[in-house]
């Protein structure tokens, strides 16, 4: 009996001394992070009594998984927002955005239009020109800036998965030994909450899932099912890059295969998840359409004062320059890999007919059969967009107006493209930091008419003619003579009128008959309905002429006073020239404000609504921490409560070993 009794206490002896040893460990560990609480398993022997004890980690593996899904959440809004509410603010300030600026230009213009022969309101012009310039290159070199943060954010990043990859793969390896019986690759509970803290790095960097093999081993699968570890130790690896365009770096998960060879897989920014996920997505939908955007509105106001100022006469009597250069805003089109020719393309602003440039990206394709380049927009993928037309051009001199997308189309080499070569052009996402203010006199900027027309003394009728538009000058003016050419349109006579029909005769400074309009009742417009096309200048006569009547159209020399033009180039503020959506109508559909308002409360709403999503991702990832830490936490009350309970019991085991010790000397001297 006393030998029972002592394999009794022994055993009890060694279970509660592991019982301790448990105890204290958890309570050791009560603040490191990574740390799972264990408890031992006390079994039943089949004869009776304790046979062993087994150690347990107390762990919830629903609760664990959960927990990985839920920091790649945070972690993926949290880096969408780091970025996003930066560029909110920027957009928002009034001493940093480009609204601020385009505002000032057009107040200072109306001021020297209330003045248009002072020189010092021109230079005031000039200036805040000059700033809104600088305020479009600034603010798109600090979306160049951002851009190349966030490339360098996703090279880090899968630098670090593919450590981790490794670390998850080698843990996979020592915990199937140490479950073997080997114990010279660490305590098997210890390394899985290793490998547990490796994949809870791994989730704040991408969206995963885990399967678990009998063998205690896992695989770690992607968002989109490719698998990144294997049960076995080994790994694939994750890279950044992209075709064609090098600048949007991709995800890309690369196989390894036993040949040596690599074959690779493209994860689409919606299935990366965690904070290389928030990045992307803050990239494509928030950070280039912004700069695109930018890039838009600067072409549109530029490009428009441009051709405005053309239109009219600067101080020193002569036609109107371009304000701003647009010759840098050519974009390169990037070579898709799978192109087999050796052509190169090119894009530029269709200056004075930009009216439809769009934000978005574009893809030229050249189409063999009939030897035209098909062009449409693209999203940020580098998909067609739904809607949007495809325009197909053919080559004049190695160049194509593409007047549906305001550009110029240029090629190189055109005779080595290939059937289906594919290149992705970017017009509008560099343009805002390429335009450049040329013009430095305030002499030149052109706020009179270049014309004007004055009723005859001797008209009897009640009518008076007015200038109806002025296009950009081509054939009617004489600028070293300050003059209009002998072949200009210069006088309108009424020769007829039967009712509220008229016959005019258009003429010459000469007296040349140039055409006439016959039983008309249109009055507007008469140079454009004699000469056709789209003259130089035109005019309409208002009210009830009589026979006889003649207006004279003449050069405006000296017109110090006049700030005709001035005003349509302050109209332009007003006017719709902004083309709103690439797979929208041509047809621009928007102000200067409302494209700088649309670009602003795009970005805020979308930071607003992430800051809701990633409030709400903390909320519920706190939850699941909770019932993570009531299972698998150390609570240092119920530790010590253990530690007393397991010592009584250790204490209460020795004391069976001490009996059964009496009990057997005891027998010993009965015997004798």
């Amino acid at each position: 009996m006393s030998f029972d009794l002592l394999n009794i206490g022994k055993n009890g002896i060694l279970s509660h001394q592991q019982s301790l040893q448990t105890t204290g460990q958890n309570i050791n560990n009560a603040n490191t992070p990574s740390y799972v609480r264990e408890r031992t398993e006390y079994l039943e022997s089949q004869y009776g009594g304790l046979e062993r004890v087994r150690v347990q980690r107390m762990i919830d593996e629903f609760a664990n998984r959960q927990l990985r899904t839920d920091i790649s959440k945070v972690s993926f809004y949290e880096a969408n927002l780091q970025q996003a509410e930066q560029l909110d603010t920027l957009l928002g300030d009034s001493t940093t955005n480009v609204a601020s600026s385009i505002e000032n230009f057009f107040n200072t213009l109306q001021d020297a239009n209330n003045d248009p022969g002072s020189v010092t309101a021109r230079q005031l012009v000039l200036a805040e020109a000059d700033g809104m310039v600088t305020k479009f290159n600034d603010f798109s070199s600090y979306l160049n800036d951002q851009k190349t943060i966030i490339n360098e954010r996703v090279k880090l990043s899968t630098d670090q998965i593919n450590s981790l990859a490794e670390n998850i793969g080698n843990l996979n390896e020592r915990i199937f030994a140490s479950k073997g019986g080997n114990n010279s690759f660490g305590d098997t509970n210890a390394l899985l909450n290793q490998r547990d803290e490796e994949l809870r790095k791994l989730a704040e960097l991408v969206e995963f899932s885990v399967v678990e093999r009998d063998n205690g081993g896992l695989s770690v699968n992607l968002k989109n099912g490719q698998p990144l570890v294997l049960e076995d130790g080994r790994f694939n690896s994750v890279a950044a890059k992209n075709n064609p365009n090098t600048e949007r770096l991709e995800f890309v998960l690369q196989k390894q295969h036993g040949s040596g060879s690599k074959s690779e897989f493209l994860v689409p920014a919606d299935q990366v998840g965690g904070s290389v996920g928030g990045y992307l997505e803050y990239r494509d939908t928030v950070l280039m359409p912004t700069q695109r955007r930018l890039g838009q509105l600067a072409v549109r106001i530029t490009d428009s004062l441009n051709t405005q100022n053309q239109k009219g006469l600067d101080l020193d009597n002569q036609l109107g320059r371009k304000l701003f250069d647009l010759t840098q805003t050519q974009a390169s089109g990037l070579a898709y890999e799978q192109n087999t020719g050796s052509a190169n393309v090119t894009m530029s602003v269709l200056e004075g007919n930009s009216e439809s440039f769009p934000s978005e990206n574009l893809q030229v394709t050249y189409d063999a059969a009939d030897n035209e380049y098909d062009i449409v927009a693209v999203d940020s993928t580098g998909a067609p967009l739904e809607g949007a037309e495809v325009v197909s051009v053919s080559l004049t001199g190695g160049s194509a107006d593409v007047v549906r997308y305001g550009v110029r189309l240029d090629v190189t080499n055109a005779a080595g493209a290939a059937d289906g070569d594919r290149f992705l052009v970017k017009p509008a996402e560099s343009a805002a930091s390429e335009i450049e203010l040329v013009v430095r006199r305030p002499e030149d900027l052109a706020l009179a008419s270049p014309v004007r027309v004055t009723d005859d003394i001797d008209n009897t009728g009640s009518a008076t003619a007015e200038l109806s538009q002025i296009n950009v000058p081509d054939e009617y003016y004489d600028t070293t003579n300050n003059t209009l050419l002998g072949s200009a349109p210069a006088r309108v006579e009424i020769t007829g009128k039967n009712g509220n029909l008229y016959d005019l005769e258009l003429f010459d400074k000469d007296g040349n008959s140039l055409g006439t309009l016959i039983n008309t009742n249109d009055l507007t417009d008469i140079i454009g309905k004699i000469e056709g096309g789209d003259p130089d200048y035109d005019i309409s006569i208002v009210g009830e002429p009589a026979v006889g009547d003649e207006f004279t159209i003449a050069y405006n020399e000296n017109g110090f006073d006049d700030n005709s033009n001035g005003q349509r180039l302050t109209d332009l503020q007003r006017q719709q020239l902004v083309r709103r959506d690439g797979a929208e109508d041509y047809e621009p559909t928007m102000t200067f404000n409302e494209s700088y308002g649309r670009l602003v409360s795009d970005v805020g709403s979308r930071v607003s609504q992430t800051r809701v999503l990633r409030d709400s991702a903390e909320a519920i990832k706190g939850q699941t921490e909770a019932l993570y830490e009531s299972k698998s936490g150390v609570n240092l009350e119920e530790e010590a409560a253990n530690l007393i309970q397991y010592q009584q019991a250790y204490t209460a085991s020795a004391r069976i070993i001490t009996t059964s010790q009496t009990i057997f000397d005891t027998l010993l001297r009965s015997l004798g």
